[in-house]
């Protein structure tokens, strides 16, 4: 992992936190931190298949659709 992929996926993990809190809230207290631990340590070993996803554009859906 070199630089700027840390960068963006510790962005990624950053704009996740507020989502990430919200779903723990739904679990026991004794059990938020090792599970967030886990949430990070998987968005960690995705990274490849996170940073190389291709959004297809609304015509482009659209198309498929018609």
């Amino acid at each position: 992992m070199d630089d700027s992929n840390a960068n963006e996926i510790l962005d990624y993990i950053e704009q996740l936190e507020p989502r990430i809190k919200k779903a723990l809230n739904q679990t026991k207290p004794k059990e938020r931190e090792d599970l967030e631990q886990s949430i990070k340590l998987k968005i960690l070993e995705n990274e490849d298949k996170i940073l190389n996803i291709e959004s297809v554009g609304f015509f482009e859906f659209k198309e498929k659709f018609t």
